[in-house]
This record gives structure tokens, sequence and C-alpha cells, in this order.
């Protein structure tokens, strides 16, 4: 079947340069970097190589974004400063994806795009350098390429076919668009010149997936175009054309694999085709070259260049001794760097360096941020000076303990904790109960021990049923009044789960005398806190896990954004998360979005904060697979990304993360799956905690190693000081909380 769109846009003459629109540019200071990707690549006959890439703001999309450009006249040991090729506008435009290609005439093209969600104006921009080779380089002004319609960006290089055409990949919109992207409105295309690039025609108006995008151009053997394409879907979808590009057949998945990124694909000189993607991937990682000798029909192994998580965007060429240069990026909003990889056919043939040229992971450009801690920084030594300071705030009856929470009113801290008088561990059943400790922050001595809610408790307001009370949480909620939420399962009778609070007077150190029933508020409506409402909302989302009676708590601590104060609700064993908020009386949470993908790794106990930018971003425990940490996020709290790892965070342990802000500052705490010392094993003894400024970019500040468990910390920030509770015991057991100083926080 032909798709025989063929959309005759009106063209701009090279000669007949237009100027920028009437905004004007605005200048980034290019030494502030604080995120970097999408590089490109060139080389001259001479040996010249040309890097481009952009940056500016703090992420991408953002109006501050300003493409650049570096080269090297050494082989590639050296780089020269990027310099901005194309800046923002002051009405919002922002400039991003460069790409960079050596015409048949030997003039290096600085491509790029323009965009501006808010004016609907996407649309794509050059600059020609006519001797790539001089010194200093002369670059000709911006000139649009000619794609009138309403929405139109590149990714890719052009590639000049058998007859002489110029073709370029496009991405377009037959409709306005007032975002950064189109979405699912992104239709496939190319532009074709017939005049050495003075004109161009967009043909074509393939339709795949949403997130389908960044396509390529080959020409094949057979004389056929085939046009591969990025999609969200899993694999890169493909479509042919018989007429050079003039119309296309109707787009279908291919049998290549990809994680939803931007691949390349080349022909060498050898005539088989070169394709650097992601294989046999996790997420934007195994960056990897593969051979194909037969048209694309089947490819090689090939060789790994990458392993690593978060590198991404392939861009090449290969120059007339056959060595092929790569540029890819890492870690764009951390590391930010920009890497070059170098290599011949015969090594991706072999699947090593078998010609002695290989160079993997070589960095050409990165972001030099300053770091949060000085030189010589000794985690571990920091995490022991802190655990030589912590004391036991459980009572001396108590045989098990387990998942502290606190807060701090003047001078005292209010710690709530499950614990149990029978055994070890938090597995006693209906035997377990919630505590509060009265702390005295001055003398750092424990005030009082007060029972908090137990099972068959008979309070002024209702009798709790035969069951365990567990999982604690405590919120201030005035002056005087701190409100503790615990959950209690009914064993014996058919309620299952409830969460419930109490609360109590902080002066004079005393409990009312009644509870009452929290409430989850769902699109469905508002009902008591019971684990068959919160599985009945993310059922009407497509979760099909199969349900629990029990489990159902506030897992997180809460933290107040926006003056809202927002809560994490977790069903444990139904594997399922959401981020919440409470109301006005704090009696109710109503559900804002649910985050259980990948549902194989049953996601529990996470923890959530808020990013510079807005974005939230949830840690996830994981129960199945490796049982590493996985990170998702959501531009408005409800809908969520599908979780995935991410490279700071590695050899992560089933456990409660932490996720916190003081003073400027995130702190992320994960607990780590590795044995401390011979005999001992796992056990949740090794606890980690990285810092960062923006979320992205971590460094490690802590690195709790004990011979007793250190598990469920809870950190809170009072008076210039970070407080915190933590879970011990002897062994890897859960046998008391413990109360210390983490250190003094900076203003």
């Amino acid at each position: 079947m032909k798709n025989n769109t063929s959309i005759a846009l009106t063209v701009l003459l090279l000669t007949a340069l237009v100027a920028l629109q009437a905004a004007e540019s605005v200048t980034i200071d290019l030494a502030k970097r604080t995120w970097q990707g999408i590089p490109g690549l060139e080389r001259t006959a001479k040996g010249r190589v040309f890097f481009s890439w952009f940056t500016g703001g703090p992420k991408e999309p953002a109006p501050d974004n300003t493409v650049v450009l570096s080269h090297s006249d050494d082989g590639g040991k050296t780089f020269s400063a990027p310099q901005a090729m194309g800046l923002p506008l002051n009405d919002g435009t922002r400039c991003f994806d460069p790409t960079l290609w050596i015409d048949p005439k030997g003039r290096l093209w600085y491509i790029f795009n323009r965009g501006n969600g808010k004016t609907a104006q996407h649309d794509v921009w050059a600059r020609i350098c006519d001797d790539p080779d001089a010194s200093p380089l002369v670059w000709g002004a911006e000139f649009r390429v000619g794609y009138d319609g309403p929405y139109a960006f590149r990714m890719n290089k052009p590639t000049v076919l058998s007859t002489g055409d110029w073709i370029m990949p496009v991405t377009h919109a037959t409709e306005t668009i007032r975002s950064w992207f189109a979405g699912p409105k992104q239709l496939q295309g190319v532009g074709i010149s017939t005049d050495e690039g003075k004109t161009w025609g967009l043909h074509g108006a393939l339709k795949a997936p949403e997130w389908a995008l960044e396509c390529m151009v080959t020409e094949l053997k057979d004389g056929r175009l085939w046009l591969l394409t990025r999609t969200g879907g899993g694999f890169l979808w493909e479509s042919h054309s018989t007429d050079k590009g003039r119309t296309w057949s109707e787009a279908k998945t291919s049998t290549i694999a990809n994680p939803g990124s931007r691949f390349f694909i080349r022909r060498l000189a050898s005539g088989n085709l070169l394709l650097v993607n992601h294989y046999r991937f996790k997420g934007r990682s195994h960056l990897t070259a593969q051979l194909s000798t037969d048209d694309g029909a089947t490819w090689n192994d090939g060789l790994l260049l990458d392993e690593r998580g978060g590198v991404s965007y392939p861009d090449g060429v290969q120059d007339k001794d056959g060595l092929v240069w790569l540029t890819y990026d890492r870690d764009r909003n951390g590391a930010g760097e920009i890497l070059l990889a170098k290599f011949r056919e015969e090594d991706v043939v072999a699947g090593k360096d078998v010609s002695g040229t290989v160079t993997l992971k070589q960095v050409i450009n990165k972001l030099d941020k300053p770091t949060l801690l000085p030189v010589g920084w000794n985690p571990k030594a920091a995490a022991d000076k802190v655990l030589s300071n912590i004391f036991q705030v459980t009572g001396p009856e108590v045989k098990g303990a387990h998942d502290a929470d606190l807060t701090c009113v003047g001078d005292r801290a209010f710690v709530v904790a499950i614990a149990n008088d029978v055994k070890p561990g938090h597995g006693a059943g209906k035997d377990e109960y919630c505590t509060l400790s009265v702390v005295n922050l001055k003398s750092l001595q424990v005030e009082r021990r007060l029972l908090l809610a137990k099972s068959e408790q008979a309070f002024a307001t209702e009798t709790l049923p035969i069951g365990a009370c567990f999982v604690p949480r405590i919120l201030q909620l005035n002056a005087t009044t701190l409100r503790c939420f615990f959950a209690c399962e009914d064993q014996k009778g058919p309620g299952g789960a409830q969460m419930w609070y109490r609360d109590f007077n902080s002066v004079a150190l005393a409990f009312e005398p009644g509870i009452h029933r929290m409430k989850l508020k769902t699109a469905a409506g508002t009902f008591d806190m019971q684990p068959k409402y919160f599985r009945a909302d993310a059922v009407r989302q497509g979760f099909r896990i199969k349900s629990a009676s029990y489990g159902l708590y506030l897992i997180d601590s809460f933290k107040v954004f926006d003056g809202q104060t927002c809560a994490v609700i977790n069903n444990f064993p139904g594997a399922q998360n959401a981020l919440g908020v409470l109301n006005d009386q704090r009696d109710t949470v109503e559900v804002l979005g649910h985050y259980n993908e990948p549902v194989d790794l049953r996601l529990t106990e996470s923890a959530v904060n808020r990013l510079p930018d807005g974005t939230w971003l949830a840690i996830c425990r994981a129960e199945a697979g490796d049982r590493n940490y996985v990170f998702t996020t959501s531009k408005d709290g409800k809908t969520w990304t599908k979780g995935e790892p991410r490279p700071f965070v590695t050899k992560g342990s089933n456990s409660k993360p932490t996720f916190d802000k003081f003073g400027g500052v995130y702190y992320l705490g994960w607990q780590e799956a590795s044995s401390i010392r011979d005999g001992y094993g796992v056990g949740r003894r090794i606890f980690n905690i990285e810092v960062s400024r923006n979320g992205t970019d971590w460094e490690r500040k802590y690195r709790f190693e004990s011979t007793n468990s250190f598990q469920y910390p809870t950190f809170r920030q009072h008076d210039g000081s970070i407080w915190f509770t933590v879970t011990q015991g002897t062994g890897g057991s859960t046998d008391r909380i413990m109360f210390g100083k983490l250190e003094n926080a900076k203003p």
C-alpha cells in the first residue's frame, strides 16, 4: 500500500537569506551549563573533526536552549570550547537538535531547529561554512531551510541519492502545534532537493505510534529507500519508497528493537550497512555498533561501545581511511558527557578490537559543576561518626521494632514506631503495636514512651479489631497538636485493613481519647481508607495485579509543596503506589496519580520529591527482578512514566528508600545489597545517602555500614539540624529504633 501524500511546500532560495524573527536573541552564558546532549559529528577530508550539541536552561525542552559547536584539529585529542551557533529569542523561541553534514561540494552545513510552542512556530534553520578547513572559520548567516508547514523539525543528516538528489529526514505535522512537540500528530516524511540545497520540497506523511520521530533514510542496493523511525513502542518502524522518496509505503513495525531513542545507520565504503543502536538493552543502555551484509535483513551482535545507562543519540561518519568516528551523549543532566568512539568495520565483525584502533568512551566535553562535598570526602567515615552518637528510643521491654517516623516541635522530637514485646523482627501479627517516644533535643534523653494503638484496644470512639497495628506516621497540625496515623489489620473480620489517626497534645504530652477513620478520595468518591477502594481506582487506569485486602498505609514522610501536604500511598502485598494530597482537615488523602509500571517488578514503598523544574520524581523499591530501585517521573503528579533504573543507584536492595530536600539540597537514601564482611551476608546493613542540588547530579555523602542492620531511616530538619530515626537490630534483624543527629544543616 502506498502513502501518496506529497506535501509540496513553498520553498526559499538559498541566496535569498531571510532575517531572524523580529524578536531579539538572548545570549546564554555557556560557562554555566547545567545539562547538555544530542550531539552530531562531521569530519573533513583534511581531518578536522566537528561536534555539535545543544545546551542552555535547566533541561530540554526549555526556552534557553542553545545549539553549539566544537572542533578538533589533532585527530580528536583535544577539542575547542563550545561556541553558540544559534541563540534563543526573547519571545521564548529555543534552538535545538543540531546536526552536521558535509555536502558533495565540501561545504559544512550546521542544521538545527527553532521552536516556540506559544507562537506555534516550528521550523528548520541552517548555516553554511564554505571552507570548513579554514582558520578562522567563516560561517554564513542563518537561513530557513524552507519547510513552511505549521510544524517541522529534523534530527539526522541528509543523504545524497544515486540520482544526485539530496534527501533530508523530516518530522512534521499538518496542523498548528502549540506545544514543544506534536506528540501523536507527528508525521514522518522527507525533504527533497534537486538543486543542491537551494530549494526543498516536503514529501510523505507517514503515521506511527506516539513518539515517532527522528527518522533516517538509507538507499538500498535494489534502488528503494528505507526509512526507519524511532517510536515509543519498543521497535523502530519502517517504510519504503520505490520512487526516490516521492511516495512511501504504509509504515509498520520493523524487527529492530529500540528503547525509544535516536539511532544511527550508514552505508560503509564496503557496501555493508552500519547500525548504531541500543542492543539487548535495559533502557538507554548498551549502545552497540552492528553490521549487516544483506542490506538490513539481518544484523550481527556487533561491537559494544558503551554498556552504561543513560547513553544515547549516536551520530557519525566513516573517513577515507575506513575509520568510523561516532559521537553520543551520556547522563545529560548529570555528567553531561559528549563522547567519542572510533573503530573499524572489522572490529564490528569480530565484536572486539582486532584493528588496534578502537577507542571507546572518550570524553569530548562534559559539564563542569561545582561539587557539594570537599575534595577527599569520606562517606563511610562521615557515617561512622554519626553512628557513634545514636541512641535507642524504644523501651527495654520491646523485642522487635520497625519503621519509625518523627517530627520535631520546640525542644522535643516525637518518634512513632512499630513495636512488639514477643520476638525480634516485625512479624508478630496481632502483637504488633504502635508506640510514641518523646525525645528531649537538648539533653538527648527519652522523656516518655506512650502507647499509640494496639490490637483490640478500646477508645472513646471505636474499638480496634484483632490485628496488627503498624506503619505509623506523624504530622504537626498546629502549635500544639500532632496527628498520628497508623494502619490496623482486621485478622478475623471481613473489614480487611483500615487507616486510622489519633491526635496528640505536644504540650500536655497526652493523646486524645478517641481514634478516627482516615478517608480515601478517588475518582469514584470518598471512602474509608481501605485496600479495595485504592485498588479499584488503579484498576480504572488499567492495573491488573491480584488484589490484596491488607497492607495499605502511608509510607513516605509527609512533604509540603505549594501549601499542600503530600503523602505516598502504598499497598505492599498488592504492589500499588500512588501520590496523594491531604485535605485541609488532614483527615482525607486524595489520590493524584498511580505509578506501578513495570508491574512485573512489583514496585512498593517509594519516596517522592519535586525537582527544581517542577517535575515529580519517585524512587521505588522493587520486589522482583534484580531488586534494584527504579525511578519514575511525572509532570503533574497524575501521569507517571514507566519506572527505570538510574546509573547512580546500583546493587539496590528491596528496602524502603528516602528522598528529602534540606537547605536547597536533595538527600536520597537507598539500601545497598552488598556484604560488608565475611559471615554477615546482606541483611540491610549498608545504607547510602546521595546529595544533589538539582535532583539529577548526585554525590555520595554518607555510607552507613554496620554489623547491625541500618534500615528504614526517616530524616527531619529542625532548628538548623537534620535529625533522624532508624531501625536497627542484631545480625540484620529489627529489634530497636535509634535516634540521632545526621548533621547541622546549612542555610
